[in-house]
């Protein structure tokens, strides 16, 4: 399965707001949603860059399975986020809440891999 082309998404507390799309041909865009101290940006992997992030998305895929819904428990505060990757028939969707990232290591491992970029 091809991880590309993936996307994340994740929404906070007080209009925090973070977007990271990666094509299929290694081209990314990042928006942080706040425009005023950070303007989205974008540009392209580099083979490094992109191979670590296939195998870091690739083992988080084999280990969390089919797509998955994973909501905050009543009262619980935190991001909630979505982790898209492939398309078709082949896409699998990740919706998490921040507590799931504790719980799922590859999660959270494929997370701040996205993070750096």
């Amino acid at each position: 399965m091809s991880i590309f082309p993936l996307s994340y998404r994740v929404v906070g507390q007080d209009d925090y707001m973070l977007e990271i799309a990666v094509g299929t041909d290694g081209g990314y865009c990042v928006n942080c949603g706040d425009h005023t101290s950070h303007e989205p940006r974008s540009g392209t992997l580099d083979k490094t860059r992109r191979a670590k992030l296939e195998a870091v998305m690739g083992r988080a895929v084999e280990c969390l399975g089919q797509s998955w819904t994973s909501p905050a428990p009543e009262g619980a505060e935190g991001f909630n986020a979505e982790l898209a990757l492939g398309e078709g028939a082949a896409r699998r969707v990740f919706r998490f809440w921040e507590g799931a990232l504790g719980e799922q290591p590859e999660l959270e491992a494929a997370v701040r891999e996205l993070e750096v970029i």
